[in-house]
């Protein structure tokens, strides 16, 4: 790719991702036709966090364009890519389910609460798992090319 599409490609993945914040906000307050549920804002953790993860993913395009920085930025966004899905996921599978079950009784037990352990969620989750396993890799194979300079 010319080191002129890079910052394009950068900045319309983060226009991409601002649009889909844009429209889960508007979906929150009822503006969006998405979801009968009009103020759900536990809902929109995993979702925030899912495109944190795309917005560190665009920074690898930002780096590209500048010389030298390219794999200590790749390695950052692995990390953060996954990160972020990871997160996201362990949010929806666990976190959201459980305090959904603790405002709909009152806080008072927590017998009953389920899990949301659906194959995306899994799916998503181990592919955070993944790619920060991967940049964990790099870090250590770029530490020991350092040590043979």
């Amino acid at each position: 790719m010319p080191d002129l599409l890079r910052p394009t490609a950068a900045r319309l993945m983060r226009g991409f991702i601002l649009l889909a914040a844009l429209l889960l906000l508007m979906k929150q307050f009822g503006l969006y036709p998405a979801s009968p549920s009009g103020t759900d804002w536990l809902g929109l953790v995993a979702p925030a966090l899912y495109l944190w993860a795309f917005w560190s993913g665009a920074a690898v395009f930002d780096a590209g364009a500048r010389k030298g920085e390219f794999q200590p930025a790749l390695v950052r966004a692995l990390m953060r890519m996954g990160a972020g899905l990871m997160l996201g996921a362990w949010v929806a599978m666990i976190a959201e389910p459980a305090i959904r079950h603790l405002m709909g009784n009152g806080f008072t037990s927590m017998t009953g609460a389920s899990l949301d352990v659906s194959l995306a969620n899994l799916v998503l989750a181990f592919a955070g798992l993944v790619l920060v396993l991967i940049a964990r890799r790099g870090q250590r194979v770029r530490a020991e090319l350092d040590g043979f300079v």
